[in-house]
């Protein structure tokens, strides 16, 4: 019912799942991740005990050994499907016979993506190439799900997304629980990769240092939308939407910037 991504990110040291399925709150169920010892996504008639399990075990093993050992404990392992990576990034899948059609898996370096109930392998496929592309992992996974979903996805249709990362703790880290890096979710929603690329900018707008523009640059169009939306000066509406860290006074985020404005910039051509 579902299509997901497990991957690592040597880089970041981090590690990370993303998720979509038409199925209510997919990443309440599907997405598992511990800093420092691995993700793994639970699916199909998903095993919620692989999750904590899961981790437990990853503590000790290797991804294969971890799927072999939860799989071989559960009565029910044909109708379970399960991704794992670890904290060296060796990624090891499981896929029972009686998921529903189409059913499967592709293991990567670094990465696993699995699903079911798909339009067909194509979509695994598409999400293997993104997944062994570079960029930040959270783009990575993004990207990975919206081509996925480009190629049919779940054939049932959508309704939830969901990204969990973590990472050791560190300044980055910000205000999020210890470890927890990223971790955005859409539970019900006619277009919920949308949404969850808009949760995303917003996230990187309001905890990443984002490229700073001047202030002077858009300064009519800045003061008109101030006014539009009832605040005094740009400092007030940066302050009461927690983008501090991307505003100077003089220059702003382009995050930020295209938040206030509701569009998006493109520099070269403004």
């Amino acid at each position: 019912m579902t299509f997901s991504i497990v991957i690592f990110d040597p880089n970041q040291e981090a590690w990370g799942v993303g998720v979509a399925s038409k199925y209510l709150a997919a990443g309440a169920v599907v997405p598992w991740a511990k800093p420092g010892v691995g993700a793994i996504a639970t699916q199909a008639f998903a095993n919620t005990r692989y999750g904590p399990e899961g981790l437990s075990l990853l503590e000790k093993y290797d991804a294969k050994e971890v799927v072999m050992r939860l799989v071989e404990a559960d009565s029910n392992r044909e109708v379970r499907q399960l991704g794992v990576v670890d904290s060296k990034g060796n990624a090891y899948a499981f896929t029972g016979k009686k998921c529903h059609e189409y059913a499967g898996h592709i293991i990567g370096n670094n990465y696993s993506v699995q699903g079911n109930i798909l339009a067909g392998e194509e979509v695994l496929e598409a999400m293997a190439k993104v997944a062994e592309s570079r960029g930040p992992i959270q783009r990575k996974i993004l990207d990975a799900l919206r081509v996925g979903e480009s190629k049919g996805g779940d054939r049932r249709g959508r309704q939830s997304a969901a990204i969990l990362i973590v990472k050791e703790s560190d300044a980055e880290t910000g205000p999020m629980a210890v470890g927890r890096y990223v971790d955005l979710r859409v539970d019900d929603h006619e277009n919920p990769l949308q949404r969850l690329g808009e949760l995303l900018d917003l996230w990187e707008s309001t905890f990443m240092r984002d490229e700073l523009v001047e202030v002077k640059r858009f300064e009519s169009e800045i003061r008109d939308a101030l006014v539009r939306l009832g605040f005094k000066d740009l400092r007030s509406w940066v302050e009461i939407n927690n983008f501090e860290s991307n505003f100077t006074g003089d220059k702003i985020g382009i995050g930020a910037l295209e938040k206030l404005l509701g569009r998006k910039i493109d520099l070269e051509k403004e």
